[in-house]
């Protein structure tokens, strides 16, 4: 099995459409910085990095939280939500780093055998994780109405694949770490709540 190395996923990432959905597919300016890339869209409303070792690339985003630098109470508050993401969270790890000790998302795939499909499905990941992270940190409305809306474009486009509601929510819950109730909210905006959880049609 092929290991996939820097250059590969540069040119995956390097293409650009404005009319994906797909957020490997959308347009991004990369920064090679050597010991990691830089990720930029207009479409995304903060940076993503990935760095490079033997058998893995890992995909973080810096929140930015510095917590060497609060208060007792409230650094000991973000650890708590911190634990409790990494709970219900299987693919993302919610970590500090640096002196400073930032809040920082990421997620780590395998070189060995990496698909275009599953470094998205890694990209769409630690933007869920991050939408769970900003609410469960309660950040700032306009930061959490844009990755909002990038979530919407996310299962917009599962919906243009084909898959079912029940597909898509199980996905949701299994895989981002929403909650069942939180699911079918997101749903409802898409879908509406005409469309029976039960049935296993397809929505377009």
């Amino acid at each position: 099995m092929t290991s996939v190395d820097k250059g590969q996923v540069i040119q995956w990432l390097a293409g650009g459409d404005e009319t994906s959905t797909n957020l490997v597919d959308i347009p991004w300016k990369v920064r090679d910085l050597d010991k990691f890339l830089v990720l930029e869209s207009d479409k995304v409303p903060f940076s993503l990095f990935l760095s490079f070792e033997e058998k893995t690339v890992k995909i973080f985003f810096r929140t930015g939280i510095e917590t060497a630098v609060l208060e007792n109470q409230p650094r000991l508050a973000i650890y708590r939500t911190l634990l409790l993401l990494n709970r219900q969270i299987d693919l993302v790890k919610f970590m500090l780093d640096g002196m400073n000790e930032e809040v920082v998302s990421r997620v780590d795939l395998e070189l060995e055998g990496l698909t275009k499909a599953e470094l998205n499905e890694g990209l769409n990941t630690l933007l869920s994780s991050i939408y769970l992270m900003i609410r469960a940190l309660k950040l700032e409305e306009q930061f959490q109405a844009e990755v909002t809306q990038r979530m919407v474009m996310m299962v917009q486009d599962m919906i243009n694949q084909g898959k079912s509601r029940d597909d898509i929510e199980n996905y949701l819950v299994a895989k981002v770490g929403l909650s069942k109730e939180d699911a079918e909210i997101l749903l409802n905006r898409l879908i509406g709540q005409s469309a029976s959880k039960d049935q296993s049609g397809m929505y377009a």
